[in-house]
């Protein structure tokens, strides 16, 4: 990777999140919580309400011109988001979120409980619980500021070992992982890889055959879209091979008294009606990021979390998790503790929003495991996104010295 460039001029997009226009106590906030859930552009707002007010009708089963329309617009944002990934639109298969698509690889593998499934130990609890449940999972060690020991990987492979899951980027420490490597080390020995791109895919370029994964979720929500949709893409065969995760309406192609057939990919993964409004916001969403350009996004995010760091570590005490890794490859996320006798983690962000209206996360982020490894009693995660300016990182460790005295 480069190093970061210049600050992109995004200052533009602040004028299509209506939510940057709230204020907080007659004062502007300040957001910096994307990692969490981002706002969303009225592009996306605009898609969902036309559905409601234009559309309103199910998909894939209706004969009336409602119906089409609401299909038509439907599969247009499936189009839209095999485009982004470079995937075709027979692999993109629209879940709930990020967890539900892991929870469906989890349970259509039909894992025994001597399998094993390898993964860092830092991963959200949506890639750690569905493993531990249906398998045996086996997490990579860390280092003291929480970068995995990626280099273990070929030590942990096995017969046993049924699947590799990673995180692209991790939710705690805003670091874009070596999954190339990951990818090609585990194919080697003839195993799948699943990818956790919930929070990469806005805002790091995608490419699912460049990377060569068996698998890929990601989230709307964290993706400028909307919440209770998200993606899973597959390999075509790898999906074909995969056991039914749910049935009823809407997959089903012949039901009889005797057997049922389902329809083909991906809508054999889709039972039930969908989150169709989501889906088109979601297409939206995606449309907003590519008319931006990617690379476009990617370089700003790398500039803001460089800037991030930077200025983190003129606080008096402050650890920043992952402070050893390059800051070319930092995405806008950055996750720290203070020296700040008497406030934990969820305190501190409080006080952020009350006194100066600055949005960011505290406490455990899902990721409780990294904690408990590295004895930490949460921990404070700042986040950013296209609006986000160097201003606003500046902002946020001018308030963040009142606690730390320097």
């Amino acid at each position: 990777m480069t190093p970061p460039d210049p600050f992109p001029a995004l200052d533009w997009t602040r004028a299509d999140f209506p939510l940057l226009r709230r204020q907080i106590d007659g004062h502007p906030l300040t957001h910096l919580d994307s990692a969490s859930t981002a706002p969303k552009p009225d592009c996306v707002i605009e898609a969902v309400c036309r559905f409601y007010r234009d559309h309103t009708a199910n998909v894939h089963r209706g004969v009336h011109v409602l119906s089409e329309e609401a299909t038509e617009a439907f599969e247009r944002a499936r189009e839209e988001v095999a485009s982004f990934l470079n995937a075709s639109p027979a692999e993109i298969i629209f879940t709930r979120n990020s967890t539900e698509g892991i929870n469906l690889i989890a349970h259509s593998l039909d894992l025994k409980p001597h399998d094993e499934i390898i993964l860092p130990a830092l991963e959200h609890h949506s890639n750690f619980m569905p493993w531990r449940i249906h398998s045996r999972a086996v997490p990579i060690r860390l280092a003291p500021d929480g970068i995995p020991h990626y280099e273990d990987l070929d030590e942990h492979l096995s017969p046993q070992t049924r699947l590799v899951a990673l995180a692209h980027v991790s939710n705690i420490l805003g670091v874009v992982a070596p999954i190339e490597k990951w990818i090609d080390s585990a194919h080697r020995r003839g195993v799948p890889v699943l990818i956790d791109a919930s929070q990469s895919a806005s805002h790091v370029p995608l490419d699912v055959k460049a990377l060569d994964c068996d698998f890929l979720v990601c989230s709307g929500h964290k993706l400028l879209g909307p919440s209770g949709v998200g993606v899973l893409y597959g390999k075509r065969e790898k999906l074909e091979a995969l056991s039914l995760y749910q049935v009823g309406g809407g997959m089903v192609k012949v039901h009889d008294d005797h057997q049922f057939t389902t329809q083909d990919l991906p809508w054999r993964f889709e039972a039930g009606t969908p989150n169709i409004e989501g889906v088109i916001g979601l297409g939206a969403a995606v449309a907003y990021l590519r008319r931006i350009g990617m690379n476009t996004v990617f370089r700003h995010s790398q500039a803001l979390g460089a800037r991030l760091v930077e200025q983190l570590r003129t606080l008096p005490g402050t650890v920043i998790l992952a402070d050893s890794a390059p800051l070319e490859q930092r995405i806008g996320l950055a996750t720290f503790t203070l020296h700040a006798p008497g406030w934990g983690s969820e305190s501190v962000a409080r006080n952020l929003c009350d006194r100066h209206q600055i949005l960011v996360s505290g406490g455990y982020h899902c990721a409780h495991i990294l904690h408990h490894r590295l004895a930490l009693e949460g921990t404070v995660r700042a986040s950013t996104h296209v609006f986000n300016t160097p201003d606003e990182i500046d902002r946020l460790v001018a308030a963040l010295r009142e606690f730390t005295g320097g």
